[in-house]
This record gives C-alpha cells, structure tokens and sequence, in this order.
C-alpha cells in the first residue's frame, strides 16, 4: 500500500504538468513560414526543355539574347548574355520574368545568383536589375525602378556565382515583374558574359 501512495501523487503531478503544458492551438504563437511565391532554376534551359514562353527575352540593341546554358563541369543550367563576336558595337538584352503576385509574400524579398566571364570592363559591359509594376510587354513603355545587388566584379575570377543578397520589394503591390538587364557589345574591352541562375522570390 505504501508503495501505491507513493506512485498516485507522483502519477498526478505528471498527469496535471502535461495537462498544463499543452495550450490550446488558437492561443499558441507559431513561426510565419516564408513562403516563396516564384522559384526558377532553369532546369532543362540548355536543351529546350525549358519553357521560355511566360518570359520576356529581347534585345534592345544588337541581335544578342539571353540564352540558355550549361556548365560541363556542374550540370548546372542558367541563362546567359553574351555579346561575343556578335559583330555589333552595342548589345543591350532584357530578360524578363512572367507577373509575379507580390502581395502573396510574405517579407516581399527577391534574391538570385549571377556570375560572368571574361568581363573586364563594367561601365559598357554590365548587369542592372530592374523592377516595374506596369510592364504589358513593351520593356519601353514600362516604369522600371532599378535595384543594387550583390554583382560579380569585372575582372573577378570567371564562373564564380555570386549571392545578391536580399532585395527589399515591400515598395510593390500587386503584380510585378523582374528583369535582368545586360550591355556589352562586339570590342573586346566590352564582349564579356553575364550568367543569372536561382532566381526566388519570398
């Protein structure tokens, strides 16, 4: 008897501290999930299996686009401006995501990766990010707000992918899209490439 006096109270004390310890679910404060809204790694970009179609890939001045590419030695794919031996002095190429429903972020933040090689000179061969909430096809016609980022640096070692750190997107509402502008041209001063990969937004 003595020993079940013993384990009653002890088994009662455990019983009530579970009790007490399990709030009910409406009075508990969970963590908020960042949930990304728009995710891209072009898989597949370099055999056209990428679909390309929501996108916006012009070229402003010159014939270069954006194309997709591959890289041997990773398998990994991305998107790149080169202006080679295009054979054209100025090459400006735009490459603009589909609408993206910002309001559907939570912190309304865009990060992305972006490499080069061969880039020597980065005031006439560059990469800028631009942002317009009223683009319908036209890059001209849109209002594009421009953004700093994290970039890779003209002269930096080649094929190095470079985070662009978190881009603050609180100043938009509704739908948005996000291009990567890219200048160079045929000089050799001027010819080198710029690559964007992992492109998210959250």
């Amino acid at each position: 008897m003595k020993k079940i006096n013993y384990i009653f109270p002890i088994a009662a004390i455990a019983l009530t501290s579970l009790f007490t310890a399990c709030s009910p679910e409406d009075e508990q404060v969970l963590p908020k999930i960042n949930n990304t809204i728009f995710e891209v790694d072009f898989k597949g970009a370099s055999t056209k299996e990428f679909d390309e179609t929501p996108y916006t890939n012009f070229a402003e001045a010159g014939t270069r686009k954006w194309e997709g590419k591959k890289d041997a030695r990773s398998e990994n794919e991305y998107y790149e401006f080169s202006p080679f031996q295009s054979n054209q002095q100025l090459n400006v190429a735009w490459f603009v995501t589909p609408a993206i429903n910002i309001d559907a972020a939570n912190v309304k933040r865009l990060t992305f990766q972006s490499s080069q090689h061969h880039v020597v000179n980065s005031t006439n061969n560059n990469l800028e990010l631009y942002v317009s909430n009223n683009f319908t096809g036209d890059v001209a016609t849109a209002t594009w707000v421009k953004f700093e980022f994290k970039k890779p640096e003209a002269g930096s070692k080649n094929y190095v992918w470079v985070n662009s750190g978190g881009i603050n997107l609180k100043e938009f509402s509704g739908n948005i899209h996000i291009a990567f502008k890219a200048t160079g041209g045929t000089a050799s001063a001027n010819a080198g490439s710029y690559m964007i990969d992992n492109i998210k937004v959250f």
